[in-house]
């Protein structure tokens, strides 16, 4: 996902260009707008960015090998979680390594898709879904490796409103003291759901709603 893919909200790209442009990278940023914004879209183009080997004034390359892998979804240095449930295959203790596959076919089909989308496309049957606290132990662990290859190690957490107190008071800390060169990026579209300490401790990034004329200029650019 490169910021050229996502419709309109230009000044926000340029924003978020000129953080990493300028060494201003804020290590935990909160992606907020309401369902179907390109909140999560944002979060992933930022994390391209970010750790592009060749950035450009306005956006990452797409082509060098941190593109292309973040691209897919398939980076090393790019730990993904989201609200996850028990399903057919798997029965329990959901995480979301167990479904990676399944989001990264999701989200390149459709980065503007709705919490509903994904837990029909995974097949939970009306299961509450959650962000575990075993999930948060793990990512813990995780983030305090060094980077493999990328110069930031990059959480992307889709939905922390889902996190229960467990969880949630579990990532606190890790936020609070976190390793170098580590990035969160959490996008929500309810933040008044989060604990106030996690909310204090991050930047808060809010995503509008498309406008008509860009969702027009997009639709337009995409048919010629």
């Amino acid at each position: 996902m490169l910021f050229r893919d996502i419709p309109g909200l230009d000044e926000l790209k340029q924003t978020l260009v000129q953080s990493v442009q300028t060494g201003h990278v804020h290590h935990a940023q909160l992606f907020f707008g309401n369902e179907g914004s390109g909140n999560l879209a944002l979060a992933w183009a930022y994390a391209t960015y970010v750790n592009c080997e060749n950035r450009g004034p306005a956006d990452a390359c797409g082509v060098c090998p941190a593109c292309s892998k973040i691209g897919k979804l398939a980076h090393p240095d790019l730990h993904q979680i989201f609200p996850v449930a028990t399903t057919k295959k798997i029965t329990k203790d959901p995480l979301s390594e167990n479904f990676l596959p399944d989001w990264r076919n999701f989200l390149k089909a459709n980065p503007y898709a709705s919490l509903t989308d994904w837990l029909n496309h995974i097949g939970t049957e009306n299961r509450q879904p959650q962000i575990s606290a075993e999930e948060s132990r793990q990512i813990i662990q995780r983030l305090s490796l060094k980077p493999y290859e990328a110069e930031y190690k990059t959480l992307l957490l889709w939905l922390p409103e889902l996190l229960n107190v467990t969880s949630a008071n579990a990532l606190l800390k890790i936020l609070e003291e976190p390793p170098p060169k580590t990035l969160f990026l959490l996008v929500s579209q309810d933040p008044n759901r989060l604990l106030a300490t996690i909310l204090s401790r991050t930047q808060l990034v809010r995503v509008r709603a498309f406008a008509d004329r860009e969702i027009a200029r997009t639709l337009t650019e995409r048919s010629l």
